[in-house]
């Protein structure tokens, strides 16, 4: 083969490495060649950056190189192909480069062609009776992506703290009722800002994330550990929405599920114990009305007295809906420690929560409830009848 000039030989050197390319890449798939963008007949990689280099090249050639004859040149050697290769991309833009070799080409059953994508997170097919409106679309998703990628940059180096404070003031007081937004604070202050509290947004990786949950699940707090797996993975969400960060780390992270287990109910004695032993808590009264009436730990704030009865706005009520009290009978064992002042029904959960525990070790604060369930059924009361005071079923509004 004959070149006249140094710009011929760069061009001879570019389709011997693109002909060696194009062999490995088919040889991978397994399948007919696509229809890749061609210079001068000779296929090439089809994407904006093998287009950008390979022309940056022959600029380059064209103004500094010297001219020479080139008349007789030998086929270039495994030493000249890997200059080529080095010299073809720098190793930024392969970094960057889209990953279209990843894509799986494939005829379906019904004689169509498809191609997969199912890395990186992504999840995506197209499937189409032409191979070429196949490889377009693919080839364009591909772009958009990396388009998307490049200008996913962080305004500036939030902190984890100072993001998830701005996420909880913005985001979940307006669309959580006030103690879901309390309760999941509270689990964000005790688990995972000891831990991510001072690292910027992208200092949070899959593997940092990943130890975080495996040392709950190392103190068997398995329950905790699908909590915090779901608040990070809304706060890191949204950063993904605000630009900070450009992919969500909790994609990656996998934990156990955590099998719950039914509450347990006080025995007569236990219950007379506990009631003897909180005589002098200050908390004696809410711990009252819980054992008394089965209602759940976020529904004391809104009990009312209605005569012969406590009235509490159902738990379960999401924002937005409209709320629902229901009402259960006062039993005469808890009339001495009715009526509860303002102050005792503001106690928070996690008050209450601990120093029942330090009452008695061996019970969860919602065993009070499961204790009044089972001393209904125990006394002949019709288990419809018990579900509707504790609100156990479903209600129409």
């Amino acid at each position: 083969m004959e070149h006249k000039s140094e710009l011929d030989r760069v061009e001879f050197l570019m389709r011997y490495f693109m002909d060696w390319w194009t062999e490995l890449h088919e040889a991978e798939r397994k399948i007919d060649p696509i229809d890749y963008d061609t210079i001068d007949g000779t296929p090439i990689i089809p994407t904006e950056y093998a287009r950008r280099r390979f022309s940056d090249l022959k600029q380059q050639c064209t103004t500094n190189a010297p001219s020479r004859n080139l008349e007789g040149a030998q086929q270039p050697d495994s030493e000249m192909k890997s200059r080529v290769e080095a010299s073809f991309y720098s190793e930024e833009e392969i970094e960057r480069m889209p990953k279209l070799k990843d894509g799986r080409f494939r005829i379906t059953k019904d004689g169509l062609w498809q191609v997969r994508y199912r890395r990186d997170g992504y999840d995506i097919q197209f499937t189409c009776k032409q191979k070429k409106v196949v490889v377009d679309r693919f080839r364009a998703w591909v772009q958009s992506v990396n388009e998307t990628n490049k200008a996913v940059q962080p305004k500036k180096k939030y902190a984890f703290i100072e993001f998830t404070e701005w996420y909880f003031e913005n985001v979940k007081r307006v669309n959580v009722e006030k103690q879901t937004y309390e309760t999941q604070h509270r689990c964000a202050e005790l688990h995972i800002y000891p831990i991510f509290g001072e690292l910027t947004m992208r200092q949070i990786t899959p593997a940092k994330c990943q130890e975080l949950l495996n040392g709950l699940l190392a103190q068997e707090k398995g329950r905790t550990a699908e909590a915090v797996k779901f608040l990070l993975g809304e706060i890191l969400h949204a950063a993904v929405g605000q630009k900070y960060i450009a992919e969500n780390p909790m994609q990656y992270v996998k934990i156990p599920r955590h099998i719950r287990t039914n509450g347990t109910a006080l025995s007569l004695g236990e219950v007379a114990d506990f009631l003897q032993t909180c005589e002098r808590s200050p908390y004696r009264k809410q711990f009252a009305v819980y054992l008394y009436t089965g209602i759940r730990r976020d529904e004391l704030h809104s009990l009312q007295i209605e005569g012969d009865f406590i009235s509490v706005i159902c738990g379960k009520c999401r924002k937005g809906q409209r709320k629902r009290r229901r009402k259960i009978p006062i039993p005469p064992a808890l009339r001495p420690f009715l009526p509860l002042s303002a102050g005792e029904l503001a106690v928070k959960n996690d008050v209450l929560t601990g120093n029942f525990k330090n009452l008695c070790p061996a019970h969860h604060l919602n065993n009070l409830r499961h204790t009044y369930i089972t001393r209904c059924l125990e006394c002949g009361i019709s288990k419809t009848l018990v579900d509707v005071w504790t609100d156990h079923i479903d209600k129409k509004d």
